[in-house]
Formats: structure tokens, C-alpha cells, sequence
């Protein structure tokens, strides 16, 4: 489709040229030469559509043909009449070697419809493709026991296998521990990046990831049939709906044709039996041409690759013009937490030490220690360590899976301990007063807390605590004046959702799964609610893929942003009710550009009825309603917001290029 469309726009453009040529030079030859440029030019013209109708038409006319033997009267069969009537008469026309050509009248029309359709499919392609890499995430083959340990492929595991998953290897399938204990990081389904303890009799998805541990699970459910499985289904199950923009064009579509049809038939009838066969031609093509639908295959177009091109400036990149118009309706704002609403990762917000003049020691024995280690609490604390000694060196380190850490420095004898509170009771190490307080007024379902000690005793508390970005608040006011309804829904605990929204004063639902956030968004759509979802993990892509817009963060994973309508390049989430204005102002030109188009197709269609039109008129005409939507489209590119600034790199969805406006026209 990609090298009929361009070879297709090398000749469509020499034909407007040789139009162009024609119209200027040889219209009405009153010499033999002007005469034989005419016929030369208007020769030229056909062999050059020729191909256009080949690589272009032809695809359009199967697509057309197939729809009318389903009993469809879709508008790719009215295109295709436009376009057979325009070359129809034009070639009569140079066979004759009087009258105009409207050769290029077809060749624009089938470009702009075969650009449009070719994003379209590219982007399904790739949200494809992005499914299938997800699909192939979980590992080839696992360790099964029975009873000895023996490698085999993921496809033979049966419920009630016992498999060994070592430490950094991903869990194959759902299922329960039944021997070890490790911390799992769950973010692949929950979006949280807070890693969860696992221990006997704990649950575990199929597709997390084993960050520490050793751990024997019993399989609960077959590899398709898991958690991963599910998530890939609802995505494709939320994506195959047929959009209602769609829907509602194929309704109008089989009105407006069979009107268009009779009035044509009626007007050759008539005006064979009142002027004659010449009249019974040129009367019928001039109303076919008029009512050849510019505002579906021009109108709509332009405005929207205008906007298209100003939102990629802006660093928001929308998946096309039906992104825009669902966009533009959004009544109601669902967000997800982590990552989205917060930075996604824990920084430490308190640090206090028993003893005040052991800081400078806490501090050295904790970069030490957190040097050894990638958990994300580690990462945390050595990014708050500000020591200027010397960082001590370890003589031995060894991490404690859902614990911590337990090193030893050089030259001491005893250990340094760096982990949770449940690892200092097991090793029975004193808390002092100022510590234990700290520690009983701390909300471990809201916040976390690192603990460092040696000799014994604790000296030191890192309380941790994910970061609300710094538009957040701005994105909630500029919501309200909007008028949307607005909430968050996060697999996090109902505590931290409680904080959450006490700190940000909009509704938080908190402790969802993919599946709830799912419901959640398709109850809101059964109640006529257009809803537009903002997350950046994948356990967002089934909400993503559902909801009427899905908006994905740029730091989003790859099957996020496929399945998703909307993507913020730089996780400015201000962008979010800019987009929602621009879709607003965009849809709001489209409809005018649609008025504009209709009257003058209305009127023209009348006109020409009534035999007062002819095809050269008509075919103006339609050249008067393009230039009126093309100047009323570039107003799109002024659309701006103080706030968010244009981004001067390529913007793309996927690999799918946005082009801007003025590309397009040249």
C-alpha cells in the first residue's frame, strides 16, 4: 500500500501540474497550436491517472464491490462513483478534444482516502505486534519437579505442577509458593513499584518477576489461561469493537447514496427526454460530482492532520482523526497512580537517627551498603545519601530475600544491617526511644521505612514515600474548569489511596486489579459516559484499549502505547487538558468545514439538477469548498498553550510519521 501510495502521489501531482497547464494555456485554443497543447496536455493527464486508478482504485472498488454484495451502501461505493464519473467524462472529453478534464479531481480523492487508511492500518499492525512480543515474555522453558528437576517447554505445564523459579527469573505461570520466600515485583499488573513479600501460601501471577528469591510454586492455572493471558485477551477483545464514528458514517452513507443516485437518474431521464443524450450525460455527472463527498475524503482530512501536526509540535501524539473526535466529547477523566498521578518511584522523605551525632556514620555505612544492591528502596537511599567520607568497604555482603541486607565492613567483626523492621526483630536488635516513637507514628500501609544498624542496636530510619509529580495539582484545576469528572484508580493499598486522596481532594479507588479498572471504565461507557483513561503499565492497556480515549504516558511500556489513542512524549501531564481543548477546537472546525462542504455540495446539487451546473462549474466549485476548508483547517496550526512548548524533533506513533499540514499540500 506504502509504494502504490507514493508512486501514486508522483503522478497525481504531475497530473494537477498538466491541469493546471491546461486551464492556463489551452482551455479555449483559438490557434492550432494552443489546440494541439490542449490535446497533448489533456492526453498526458490520462496516461498519468491511469496508474492512479490501478495502484489506488482498484483496491477501492474490490473494498466497495465486497460491501454492496453484503447489502452495505458504504461511502467507499460514493467515492468510487465521484471518481469513476470524473474520469469517466474526462476521457470523453479528450477523446472528443473539447471540453474540460477532471482527471485530477480522482487522482486527490483516492490519495487522501488511501493516506488516511494506511496510518490507520499501520497502527493496528504495530498494537498487533506489541501484543505478540507480550505474549512472548514468559520464559520458553521451566524447571519442573517430579520428583527430580527436569527442563521443560511452558506449553506442557498442567494445573498442579510444582515448579522452581530462581531469583531475577519471571514467574511462568499463576500460581501458589509452596517452599521459599522472595520479594516479587507485581508492577506488570498492579503499576505499583513497591516490590511484595512472597512466602508459603502467598499467590503469584504468572508474568511478575522474582527479584530475590528462591521459591517452589504449585501452577493454579495453565500458561494461557493466567493472569498474562487474560490481560492479552481483554486487550483484543476492547480493541476489535468498531468505533461508533465508524458505525454511524456506514448509516449515513447508505442514505446518502441511494439519494444521490436517484436524483442523478431522474436528472438524465429528464433532461434526455427535454435536451437531448448530450444533456442526459454532462446533467447526471455534474450532480455526481458535486455530491462526490470532499467533506469525507477532504475535509475532515485536513483539519485533522492540522491538528494532527500541532499536537506532535506540542509533544502529544494522537493515533488520527478518530482519536480527535472521541477526544473531544470526553465528559469524564479516570487516572492511574504510579507513574502517572506519581514519579512511579520511592524517594526518602524523612531520615532520623537515634543519635543525632552518628549522621555522618549512618549515612557512610548506608551508601555502602545500598552500593551493593539494585532494589528500588536501595536506589532510593544511596540517591539521599549526601556523605563526604569515604565510603567504607565491604569485606562481605548477603541479601536476605523480603529482608534486606547483612554486610560486614573491613576490619569489623561484627555485622551492619540495612532492611525492614521484620528483619531487626529477627535479629532481636534493640530500637531506642527516639527511633521507637518515630516508628509508632509511622503508617506502614501508607508509607515505607528502611532501617540501618550495627552492634545490636538501630541507628538509623529512612521513612520512603512516592512523589506526586509537580502538575498534578495544576492537571486536577485545569480538569475542573473543563468540566470533567475526575477520579484515580490504582492497585495500590486503600491506605495510600486514602492519603492519596486526602492530599489531591478527587476520588481514589484504590486496591484494583487490570480487570477492575477494566470494569470500572466499561461501566462508565454502559451509562453513555465518554471517558478517557491516563496510565503508563500495562496493567493499564486493557482500560486503555476500552475507555472512549486511552492517553499513555511516555514513559508508558510498548504495548501501552500501541493500545492506546493518545501518547504524552514527555510525561507532562498539563498536556492532558490541552489536548482535551485542542480536540474540542479541532472538532469544532471539522464541523464547520463539513457545513461549508455540504451547502455548497446542497446547492450544487440542485443546481445542477435543474441543469443550471455544469461539470466545469461543479468541479470549481469543489475546488472553491477545498481552499475554504484548507484556510479555515490552518487555523489549527495557531492552537497553542503558554504552558506546554513545541517540540522540535520528529514526532511519531509507533514508527507511524505525523506529517504536518504544509507537507501534505506541497
Amino acid at each position: 500500500m506504502l509504494t502504490g501510495l507514493g508512486i501514486s502521489l508522483f503522478f497525481s501531482l504531475n497530473v494537477v501540474m498538466l491541469t493546471m497547464a491546461l486551464w492556463a494555456y489551452a482551455d479555449r485554443p483559438e490557434t492550432r497550436f494552443a489546440a494541439a497543447l490542449a490535446d497533448f496536455l489533456r492526453w498526458i493527464a490520462l496516461v498519468m491517472t491511469i496508474p492512479v486508478l490501478t495502484w489506488l482504485g482498484v483496491p477501492l472498488g474490490r473494498q466497495a464491490l465486497a460491501q454492496l454484495k453484503h447489502g452495505r451502501l458504504s461511502t467507499d461505493l460514493l467515492l468510487l462513483t465521484g471518481v469513476v464519473a470524473a474520469f469517466g467524462y474526462s476521457v470523453i472529453s479528450t477523446i472528443r478534444g473539447i471540453g474540460h478534464v477532471y482527471f485530477e479531481v480522482s487522482c486527490v480523492i483516492l490519495v487522501l482516502v488511501t493516506l488516511g487508511r494506511w496510518l490507520e492500518a499501520t497502527g493496528r499492525r504495530q498494537a498487533s505486534e506489541a501484543l505478540h512480543e507480550l505474549e512472548t515474555l514468559l520464559p520458553q522453558t521451566v524447571r519442573r519437579l517430579s520428583p527430580d528437576e527436569e527442563s521443560v517447554p511452558l506449553a506442557h505445564v498442567r494445573v498442579g505442577d510444582h515448579l522452581h523459579v530462581l531469583a531475577s527469573e519471571r514467574i511462568p505461570v499463576d500460581g501458589r509458593v509452596i517452599r521459599g520466600t522472595a520479594m516479587v515485583d507485581e508492577q506488570f499488573f498492579t503499576g505499583e513499584s513497591w516490590p511484595v513479600p512472597k512466602s508459603e501460601g502467598s499467590g503469584l501471577l504468572g508474568g511478575t518477576l522474582n527479584l530475590d528469591g528462591d521459591l517452589v510454586l504449585e501452577a493454579t492455572a495453565l500458561p494461557q489461561q493466567g493472569a498474562l493471558g487474560r490481560l492479552v485477551e481483554s486487550v483484543r477483545n476492547a480493541q476489535s469493537a468498531k468505533g461508533r464514528y465508524e458505525l454511524l458514517a456506514d448509516r449515513c452513507a447508505r442514505f446518502f447514496f441511494p439519494l444521490i443516485g436517484l436524483i442523478a437518474i431522474g436528472t438524465a431521464i429528464w433532461h434526455g427526454q427535454h435536451s437531448g443524450i448530450e444533456a442526459a450525460i454532462l446533467h447526471p455527472l455534474a450532480v455526481v460530482l458535486i455530491a462526490c463527498p470532499c467533506a469525507l475524503a477532504l475535509a475532515t482530512p485536513l483539519a485533522v492532520w492540522a491538528a494532527l501536526g500541532t499536537a506532535a509540535r506540542k509533544g502529544v501524539l494522537l493515533r488520527g482523526g478518530e482519536a480527535l473526535e472521541r477526544l473531544a466529547e470526553v465528559t469524564a477523566l479516570r487516572l492511574d497512580k504510579t507513574g502517572t498521578l506519581t514519579t512511579g518511584s520511592p524517594s526518602v522523605v524523612h531520615f532520623l537517627c537515634e543519635d543525632p551525632a552518628q549522621r555522618d556514620e549512618v549515612l557512610s555505612r548506608a551508601a555502602a551498603l545500598t552500593g551493593s544492591s539494585t532494589h528500588l528502596f536501595s536506589r532510593a537511599i544511596r540517591g539521599f545519601v549526601e556523605t563526604t567520607q569515604l565510603i567504607p568497604a565491604l569485606s562481605s555482603v548477603r541479601a536476605i530475600p523480603g529482608r534486606g541486607i547483612v554486610a560486614r565492613l573491613e576490619g569489623e567483626d561484627t555485622d551492619t544491617l540495612l532492611g525492614s523492621r521484620r528483619l531487626m526483630i529477627e535479629q532481636q536488635w534493640t530500637v531506642g526511644p527516639r527511633l521507637s516513637e518515630a516508628l509508632q507514628n509511622l503508617d506502614l500501609t501508607s508509607e515505607s521505612c528502611v532501617l540501618l544498624g550495627w552492634d545490636g542496636e538501630v541507628r538509623g530510619l529512612f521513612q520512603l514515600r512516592e512523589q506526586l509529580r509537580t502538575e498534578a495539582q495544576e492537571l486536577i484545576a485545569t480538569c475542573r474548569e473543563l468540566g470533567l469528572d475526575i477520579e484515580v484508580l490504582t492497585g495500590d493499598h486503600a491506605a495510600r489511596g486514602a492519603r492519596l486522596q486526602q492530599e489531591i481532594g478527587i476520588p481514589v479507588r484504590a486496591e484494583m486489579l487490570p480487570e477492575d479498572k477494566l470494569q470500572a471504565i466499561k461501566s462508565l461507557r454502559q451509562r453513555g459516559v465518554h471517558v478517557a483513561m491516563v496510565g503508563d503499565g500495562i496493567n493499564d492497556a486493557p482500560a486503555l484499549a476500552l475507555a472512549d480515549v486511552g492517553i499513555a504516558m511516555g514513559c508508558g511500556t510498548d504495548v501501552t502505547r500501541e493500545t492506546s489513542d493518545v501518547c504524552l512524549i514527555r510525561d507532562d501531564l498539563r498536556a492532558v487538558p490541552w489536548a482535551i481543548r485542542h480536540a474540542r477546537r479541532t472538532i469544532a472546525t471539522i464541523r464547520q468545514n463539513l457545513f461549508l462542504s455540504f451547502a455548497y455540495n446542497g446547492v450544487g446539487v440542485i443546481l445542477a439538477a435543474a441543469g443550471w451546473l455544469h461539470p466545469a462549474i461543479a468541479a470549481a466549485l469543489m475546488v472553491i469548498s477545498s481552499l475554504m476548508v484548507l484556510g479555515n483547517s490552518l487555523r489549527l496550526k495557531d492552537a497553542g498553550d503558554p504552558q506546554i512548548e513545541d517540540e522540535s524533533s520528529v514526532a511519531t506513533v509507533g514508527h507511524v510519521m505525523t506529517p504536518s499540514l504544509p507537507e501534505v499540500v506541497r
